[in-house]
């Protein structure tokens, strides 16, 4: 019975490896199958960057913090 839930165990954390690894290439794919097919082609037009999410907006690092801790950086 302990070797069951051992290997349903691995099993489930295997599938949730699985299913990260395909949710995170997603929405890649398009991309990955242009520069697949027209690797060789130089100067051949990329399709666009998918915009940016929520997350990834960058903020800018000046004026965050002790004055004092920005000075001794």
């Amino acid at each position: 019975m302990a070797a069951i839930a051992g290997t349903m165990f691995f099993l489930t954390v295997l599938g949730f490896a699985l299913w990260t690894m395909f949710a995170t290439i997603r929405p890649r794919l398009g991309r990955i199958a242009f520069l697949l097919g027209y690797d060789s082609a130089i100067g051949a037009e990329l399709p666009p960057r998918p915009r940016a999410g929520a997350r990834s907006v960058p903020t800018p690092a000046a004026g965050q913090g002790r004055p004092s801790l920005r000075i001794a950086a």
